[in-house]
């Protein structure tokens, strides 16, 4: 058996915990590594609205920062 890799498992992690779509978008880019300022223009957001979504997922999973994050997603 193998770790699922984090693309696989943000759609149940979304569900689980009440993601919305915008958020789920952001946090997809956020696991390609893209910093903020690249995934507002990405999804034609203001980066300030991207760092909103930043702040309600961290609220959701109860994490503290987007390392923290990525790291629950991608052991």
């Amino acid at each position: 058996m193998q770790p699922a890799p984090a693309d696989l498992l943000l759609p149940v992690v979304a569900a689980w915990y009440g993601i919305t779509r915008r958020e789920h978008g952001v946090l997809e880019l956020a696991l390609e590594g893209l910093p903020a300022q690249q995934i507002a223009r990405r999804l034609s957001l203001s980066l300030h609205t991207v760092n909103d979504h930043f702040k309600a997922v961290y609220r959701k999973t109860r994490v503290t920062c987007r390392e923290e994050l990525i790291s629950g997603l991608c052991r």
